[in-house]
């Protein structure tokens, strides 16, 4: 892998990565549902000039942790051939710190139950019981932004 960078990009550039992990079903350059939503911020990594992971951020209350200013973590995707690398832990770190740096004490998702075990490598924690959704098993995580 060359140097792994990380920055804003549009939605449209990580569309197609996303749509193939987690929309297979949908045509190929279809909107996805989300990209444009108000606030809506996009991060990817880059491995070279080549975009391997990606996900969106956007300013939501997280139900379980009313009154704390939250953002929600949505379309989290990695290229299959570079997963276990880094790049999606990178791409959780920047959204972090961008919702952080936007005034964030926490992040939070809905997570697919087999991406349970990387949310919490990367120091999230669970919330409630497990749920299952048109797309499977997830449950609710979250990353506590103060103090980390």
């Amino acid at each position: 892998m060359a140097e792994l960078t990380v920055r804003l990009i549009d939605a449209g550039q990580s569309r197609e990565l996303r749509r193939a992990a987690l929309r297979p079903h949908l045509e190929p350059g279809i909107a996805l549902s989300g990209d444009d939503l108000p606030g809506a911020l996009h991060l990817a990594a880059f491995d070279g000039s080549s975009l391997v992971s990606a996900c969106m951020i956007l300013p939501q209350p997280c139900e379980w942790q009313r009154g704390r200013p939250a953002w929600r973590l949505r379309s989290m995707a990695t290229e299959p051939t570079v997963r276990r690398t880094g790049a999606g832990a990178a791409v959780v770190r920047a959204a972090a710190e961008v919702a952080r740096d936007r005034g964030a004490e926490l992040l939070w998702c809905p997570a697919r139950q087999p991406a349970i075990g990387f949310y919490q490598r990367c120091g999230w924690q669970l919330h409630g019981e497990p749920f299952t959704t048109e797309y499977g098993p997830h449950r609710y995580m979250w990353l506590d932004l103060v103090g980390n």
